[in-house]
């Protein structure tokens, strides 16, 4: 009996020390078990807790969980590298911009989509409407025009 009691007292101390600086620090100190067994990429979590927003290094980003729990991740430098070469290596767009690219659709016909019971009704240049049909005529017309 008494080992239990040892046990038990041992486990809500490792317990308490492991939640306790968070809450001194402000934070939420919890061990989401499920998110560990989800992650896809290595980690490495330090012991040292980090208050947020105080790294103002460009190699930090703020990740949240699904559980909105908000993590500092540190990126490896080859991570950092990479992202700039791929940046780099892009040129910039120099064709037609997108007024000219959708000129066409002007003298094409108007596209419909129904959905339910709206209709909704698209003529680039013209007008959007959105309607319901009731014996076979137009109900509830509400238009924008462009």
């Amino acid at each position: 009996m008494a080992a239990e009691t040892l046990l038990s007292s041992l486990l809500g101390l490792l317990l308490l020390g492991l939640l306790l600086p968070a809450s001194l620090t402000g934070g939420v100190g919890s061990l989401n078990l499920e998110e560990l067994s989800e992650m896809r990429y290595g980690i490495e979590i330090l012991p040292l807790p980090v208050m947020g927003g105080q790294s103002q290094s460009s190699d930090v980003v703020i990740v949240s969980s699904k559980y909105k729990q908000r993590y500092e991740c540190r990126l490896p430098a080859g991570a950092i590298h990479f992202q700039r070469e791929r940046e780099e290596e892009t040129p910039a767009y120099q064709g037609p911009g997108i007024p000219e690219l959708l000129s066409p659709m002007r003298d094409a016909p108007c596209l419909l989509k129904t959905k339910d019971w709206w209709t909704y009704e698209f003529c680039y240049g013209r007008h959007i409407q959105q309607y319901h049909m009731e014996d076979s005529e137009i109900k509830g017309l509400q238009a924008a025009s462009s």
